[in-house]
């Protein structure tokens, strides 16, 4: 995939460890020289030491044929804008990191009318991931869906749980709650995976 990253910052630096280490093809762009040559010298990836809001380093950099491209420098406003001038010239998917508050209402404006794939905020995803952990402090695991309305949590039943011998079809009843069990795995394996089979099978937590 061919990606062009702006902004070489602890973000950008992370981002593009992690692009180069999935063998994508990826320019980075900054303005800082330095850190230009400090993460083309790190990994294999392209870098072009420019204003990434500029139409000129966009097109250096091959912004025209990017499949994704990602806009993380510290100014909301250049990370918008370079979007825009990517979209413009054909980038295929944006992201752009937006960490004002003010902007969080105008979302859905920006994603339909400036073509924006994406807006993350570092700062609120790390809060919103703390917030998760403080309100299912066993789970092993915690997963959100359906735009933060489902949460999938994995949780390892210790000895002397009070889910120890407990049936499936037995737990809503016998708790009062409304979690639903959709997959058990006992030594390494997993017994079933199907909702639909969960009620049917009277396999008991051990």
């Amino acid at each position: 995939m061919e990606i062009v990253v702006i902004g070489c910052g602890k973000v950008g630096k992370t981002l593009v460890e992690h692009l180069a280490i999935e063998g994508h093809n990826v320019v980075v762009i900054d303005i800082n020289q330095k850190n230009v040559e400090e993460i083309v010298n790190t990994y294999d990836v392209m870098g072009i030491c420019g204003n990434g809001a500029i139409h000129d380093i966009q097109l250096e950099a091959g912004v025209n044929k990017a499949d994704l491209f990602i806009s993380v420098t510290s100014s909301d406003e250049i990370n918008l804008i370079s979007c825009l001038i990517a979209r413009k010239i054909g980038a295929k998917n944006l992201i752009a990191r937006v960490r004002n508050p003010d902007y969080a209402s105008q979302i859905s404006f920006m994603r339909d009318g400036l073509g924006i794939s994406l807006m993350i905020n570092p700062e609120k995803a790390a809060a919103d991931e703390i917030a998760r952990i403080l309100r299912f402090p066993s789970a092993l695991k915690v997963d959100t869906f359906a735009k933060g309305l489902v949460d999938l949590a994995e949780i390892k039943v210790r000895p002397g749980s009070k889910l120890v011998g407990v049936s499936l079809s037995d737990l809503n009843r016998k708790f009062k709650t409304s979690v639903l069990v959709c997959a058990l795995q006992r030594q390494q394996k997993y017994i079933y995976q199907m909702v639909d089979l969960l009620w049917k099978k009277e396999i008991k937590y051990t």
